[in-house]
Parts: structure tokens; C-alpha cells; sequence
């Protein structure tokens, strides 16, 4: 199963092609988290798991604008880490 390291001290900045699979794309969608630049991420299954994340990150203060079924570009300056489905974890 190929992994990624991630290293402090270096920015990231590239593309990677998600196969449409609903557990990558989770992966891929908690990512948005780790940034508070704008990420744009296409080839996004339209299935009820994966647009629940969407909407939890809305909920968090994530910014999400849908650009089309398949694809949504999100913006995490604002997360508000802050609320009571967190506070649990």
C-alpha cells in the first residue's frame, strides 16, 4: 500500500489523482484541514459518506463551493475547532 510522509520544515504543493474510491476520498478530504490556502480537489464520489465529510467541514468553517457534482474547492482559514462534536474526541 503506497504511503506518504510528511516531514516538517518543507512547504507541500503538488497533485495527486484519486481513484473514486470513498475511503481515499475521505482521506483526501480531511486533508483540506492542513491548509488555510484553497484546495480544489475533482473526481469526488457523489455518495452519502463522503457528503456528510463535506458537510462537517462546512459546519467546522471550512468555506466549500461546489463546482460542479464531481467537484468542490474548499478553504479552511476559518476552521472553528471549537465545537461540541470535537470537544469529544
Amino acid at each position: 500500500m503506497p504511503a506518504f510522509e510528511v516531514v516538517g520544515g518543507n512547504k507541500l504543493h503538488g497533485e495527486i489523482i484519486p481513484q473514486g474510491a470513498k475511503n481515499e476520498a475521505l482521506q483526501i478530504l480531511a486533508a483540506v484541514l492542513l491548509t488555510p490556502e484553497t484546495v480544489t480537489i475533482h473526481h469526488i464520489p457523489d455518495i452519502i459518506d463522503v457528503n456528510i465529510l463535506i458537510n462537517l467541514l462546512a459546519d467546522m468553517g471550512v468555506t466549500v463551493q461546489r463546482l460542479s457534482r464531481h467537484s468542490c474547492s474548499f478553504t479552511a482559514a476559518n476552521v472553528n475547532t471549537d465545537l461540541p462534536f470535537l470537544r469529544s474526541l
